[in-house]
């Protein structure tokens, strides 16, 4: 059980005071951060895929997806063909699905089509995306270089995947790492833990008050289960709540 490590002289003997209700209140603390992580990360999410589909729709028309000449690689770009038709073939029984189907022929202009696309999928996308669009885009929605996005967008495409199906995030190093700006490198030692992920979605995350209200509740919720975590094992400092503030 991985929250009961930190407890563990060594793999098989546990050390001498460990109590189990110290154990079940970090699986509870586990679940609850969770709870609030995911919530920025689906609004983030959100935001992320209406950007890409205005922008990939508004520069090669509403079935931008289909031209692969967009496309860096070209079997990537063809198993990106095989999962729009199995998921479409998954969701037949959604409406709009059907409304495309007996309207439209079948054809899917792309910001319909990103509807039923996982984070995953999109992550994908937009890593075999051309550098120049990756890069346009990065800048005009962002304002941080391809590099940084698509690394950021895969990280939390993996984080939200753990998140959405209860993954222990507390004491376990998240992948894939994430990348800084060269003028964050120094705002705190880097544990590739939950709040690397943390300062990374406070730069992409642009509803002020949403966040405002993700900072009182994680504050509270380290308040409440003090007594049995330990912030080390998550990557927060002493100065944690400073830090994440915008």
């Amino acid at each position: 059980m991985g929250y009961a490590f930190q407890f563990k002289s060594n793999k098989e003997v546990y050390r001498p005071g460990t109590n189990i209700n110290a154990i079940i209140g970090i699986y509870n603390f586990d679940k609850f951060l969770r709870h609030i992580i995911i919530q920025q990360l689906e609004d983030f999410e959100i935001s992320f895929r209406t950007k890409l589909a205005y922008y990939l729709s508004h520069q090669y028309g509403s079935e931008c997806y289909l031209k692969k000449d967009i496309f860096l690689d070209q079997r990537l770009y063809f198993d990106f063909i095989n999962t729009i038709e199995k998921n479409i073939k998954q969701s037949v029984n959604e409406q709009f699905v059907k409304h495309h189907f007996s309207k439209y022929d079948g054809r899917f202009p792309f910001w319909v089509l990103i509807e039923i696309l996982s984070f995953s999928v999109v992550s994908k996308l937009f890593k075999n995306l051309n550098n120049s669009d990756r890069n346009y885009f990065s800048k005009h929605y962002y304002n941080y270089d391809a590099e940084f996005v698509e690394n950021w967008i895969h990280h939390f495409s993996v984080l939200r995947n753990t998140c959405a199906h209860y993954g222990r995030i507390y004491n376990k190093n998240l992948l894939p790492i994430l990348k800084f700006l060269k003028e964050d490198k120094n705002k705190f030692n880097k544990t590739f833990k939950i709040f690397d992920s943390l300062f990374i979605l406070k730069k992409v995350c642009f509803n002020n008050t949403m966040w405002i209200d993700f900072l009182k509740k994680l504050e509270n919720l380290l308040s409440e289960y003090g007594s049995c975590i330990n912030l080390e094992l998550i990557g927060f400092p002493d100065k944690y709540l400073s830090i994440l503030k915008k």
